[in-house]
């Protein structure tokens, strides 16, 4: 398993609450992985310039292609305007044929718990680090 580490984009202020995004994104298969990694690049390009955003980490487990986003953001509008542009909109629709079930879990982190653990985000999910 390999975990990126913690890319912080702004100080969160720690008596705030922020929002928490765990995604598993898992692959039917090795077959669309160089196209994950093509868009994975782009999309990191994006996050780096998404306003709304705090900061951000990447898991990936090769073996089983199971991919991992954790991420901190001000609010859900901020989230669901990165979500809606380009790259991460295209890079959805070209994936979308060959991804398994994604999960999504969503909470609230005051930001003096910022950046979270990989542990206590996937205790959150119902999707655990060793599917």
């Amino acid at each position: 398993m390999v975990d990126t580490p913690w890319r912080s984009l702004s100080s969160p202020d720690g008596g705030r609450e922020y929002l928490a995004l765990l995604s598993y994104l898992p692959l039917k298969g090795f077959r669309k992985m160089l196209t994950l990694q093509r868009q994975s690049s782009k999309v990191g390009r994006q996050l780096a310039e998404t306003r709304g955003l705090v900061g951000y980490s990447f898991r990936a487990k090769f073996a089983s292609h199971r991919f991992w986003t954790l991420s901190i953001w001000e609010d859900e509008q901020a989230l669901m305007a990165f979500v809606g542009r380009d790259p991460h909109r295209a890079t959805m629709g070209l994936l979308q044929p060959y991804m398994g079930e994604s999960a999504f879990t969503r909470w609230t982190i005051r930001g003096s718990d910022v950046p979270p653990s990989w542990d206590d985000a996937i205790r959150r999910s119902d999707v655990g680090a060793t599917k």
